[in-house]
């Protein structure tokens, strides 16, 4: 990757990347004995999903038509689950 070829967008991207990997390295060394996963476990909770809806954002801010109508906390409308009734009559 030729990295003086990166857009604006890209090196931000980028930079809180490897922001992401330095908070993730420093959990892991100041995690108590046995608990190094719990700790970079907790880490990517915080930054790693921090990182990736800025991603996300970034991704739909370039892009127009990626903007649709109605709030982000709007219901999705989902298939129908059969019931676990009728799931049990048809098996039996």
């Amino acid at each position: 990757m030729d990295w003086s070829k990166l857009t604006d967008r890209e090196r931000l991207i980028a930079e809180q990347a490897v922001e992401t990997l330095r908070a993730l390295d420093r959990a892991a060394d100041d995690a108590p004995h046995g608990q190094g996963l719990a700790c970079m476990e907790a880490c990517v909770h915080e930054k790693g999903f921090d990182l990736l809806r800025g991603l996300m954002a970034s991704t739909a801010g370039a892009r127009p038509e990626a903007q649709k109508k109605g709030f982000a906390s709007d219901r999705v409308p989902a298939g129908r689950t059969r019931s676990s009734k009728r799931a049990s009559r048809v098996a039996s």
